[in-house]
């Protein structure tokens, strides 16, 4: 049986949304391959989350469990997923990983050692064919018609690119995170777990973490907030965003976000980009205060569930994809909207 493989990834011992993105999108091609949807889990005490990932649609996870995998290190984790692979005698057909920090940093490294094709930041995943005969250039004849196609923005998000790379398994890619569905959980969902051999020498233990921390503060992060006020180069200053908090603060989980230009400028910090070079979100509701809309920024937020659009330009490219749009300048109308929202 063909084998879809998924990274699950984690902080502090708790599944990323990323992970489960990854597994709906795996088990959408399962279907169409009818193949297995497994997931390649790595930590330390983190036994406990297998059945989230049964659950949300695979049906074998691999497990390597050591102290050193406590946190992530690009070394021992190279290691311990490509000698499994390596000695598996039939490969995964494809290989999934979140295009994270993470992601970005391992997959090159597994792609080099398996002499396999990589399409990075992907943005749709299918299954089709391809035609070796019409390709002089590669020493194969026939027809593969299991083959990946991972779809990705190209030209500055202005066309898409399809990816094809059959020539050697697995076929590899990395998934934009907030971009895929996860599936609807499964419960009392049950699956074969494999225990992964574990042989790491002094040579991978080279770079010791000595601390790690994260920023913590009492604001919602943009991949899991339902509601988003984000503000672009239309605000005109940084102070601007003082009035969005005002708004964001009239809403629960609800948190900011900023264009890449707003972030250029250092009205805020990078973690609050949304667009190509930021976060792609989902929100329930977002709230585009000053946002023109360039192709960059649709990307970002395209799969919000409502947009709601305030720009005083009304030939600004956000009205034309926008659900609802407000004509006016934002410093007039988002004091009636925050008096409005606190009054009801």
């Amino acid at each position: 049986m063909k084998e879809i493989l998924v990274l699950a990834e984690h902080v502090d011992n708790k599944l990323s949304p990323i992970t489960f993105e990854l597994l709906g999108a795996a088990r959408s091609l399962a279907d169409k391959l009818q193949a297995r949807v497994a997931c390649f889990l790595l930590g330390y005490n983190i036994k406990d989350q297998i059945q989230a990932l049964f659950s949300a649609g695979a049906d074998r996870v691999y497990i390597a469990e050591h102290p050193e995998l406590k946190d992530y290190r690009t070394l021992p984790y190279n290691k311990i997923i490509s000698d499994y692979i390596s000695s598996l005698e039939i490969k995964p057909h494809i290989f999934l990983i979140g295009a994270t920090t993470t992601g970005r940093d391992l997959a090159p490294r597994l792609a080099c050692k398996f002499n396999s094709g990589l399409t990075a930041d992907c943005t749709e995943l299918d299954i089709g064919e391809f035609d070796y005969n019409s390709k002089t250039d590669i020493k194969r004849s026939g027809l593969y018609k299991d083959c990946l196609y991972a779809i990705r923005p190209s030209f500055g998000e202005s066309l898409k690119a399809r990816i094809l790379g059959p020539w050697n398994n697995p076929q590899m890619a990395t998934i934009r995170p907030g971009i895929m569905l996860p599936i609807k959980p499964i419960e009392n969902k049950q699956g074969e777990i494999i225990e992964v051999p574990i042989n790491l020498t002094k040579n991978d233990l080279e770079i010791e973490i000595i601390e790690s921390f994260r920023e913590i503060n009492n604001e919602i992060d943009l991949s899991s907030a339902e509601i988003i006020i984000e503000g672009g180069y239309g605000l005109a200053n940084a102070q601007g965003f003082d009035l969005l908090r005002e708004l964001a603060g009239c809403f629960n989980n609800a948190s900011l976000g900023a264009t890449r230009k707003v972030i250029d400028e250092g009205w805020m910090p990078y973690k609050y980009q949304i667009g190509q070079t930021g976060k792609t979100v989902r929100p329930k509701l977002l709230i585009a205060c000053g946002v023109s809309g360039a192709i960059q920024q649709r990307i970002g937020i395209q799969n919000a569930g409502c947009i709601v659009a305030i720009n005083k330009d009304a030939c600004a490219p956000i009205f034309r994809f926008a659900h609802y749009g407000i004509i006016g300048d934002l410093y007039h109308v988002i004091p009636e909207l925050i008096k409005e929202l606190k009054e009801f």
